[in-house]
């Protein structure tokens, strides 16, 4: 349930808000600590809080592969933030493109799409965990990394 007080705010205005914070706080971290550190302490954070956020969308839509699809056109992509192309789905697997990401463009625009990979792709396989752990992904590109879309699949464990 949303707390009345709260002001919505779609997924990507969400992650740009957590961007501008985490950019300065892990650029200082790497400063201070070194880029090994950095890394561990950021990959950690984020491991976290992607499956938290995967176990939350599961209490609320479902653990099923339509319920993921849902998180993705509906969470992920709402407010015109990326373009999702559904290539093949059934009850054990999902599999989409994105083909125009608005979260790439962000980090891209302040020249820290390596960053942009770290905090924001890199969450996906963690999310998935706290989604449903019987399903799988595999990706083989991202539009953070040049690549012509991200092409998502997942599937349910064998």
């Amino acid at each position: 349930m949303v707390d009345a007080s709260e002001v919505v705010i779609s997924h990507l205005q969400r992650r740009k808000i957590e961007g501008r914070v985490l950019i300065p706080f892990i650029q200082v971290l790497r400063d201070r600590f070194g880029q090994s550190a950095m890394r561990e302490v950021v990959d950690e954070t984020i491991r976290r809080l992607a499956a938290e956020d995967g176990a939350r969308w599961a209490a609320t839509y479902g653990k099923t592969t339509a319920s993921l699809r849902t998180v993705a056109q509906e969470l992920w992509a709402g407010g015109g933030s990326m373009d999702v192309e559904v290539i093949s789905e059934s009850d054990d697997h999902l599999d989409f493109n994105v083909t125009r990401c608005q979260y790439a463009a962000f980090y891209k625009e302040l020249g820290l799409a390596d960053l942009g990979i770290r905090v924001h792709c890199n969450r996906d396989h963690a999310m998935l965990a706290g989604f449903n752990d019987e399903l799988e992904l595999s990706r083989s590109q991202t539009i953070m990394e040049g690549g012509a879309c991200c092409d998502f699949r997942f599937r349910k464990r064998s």
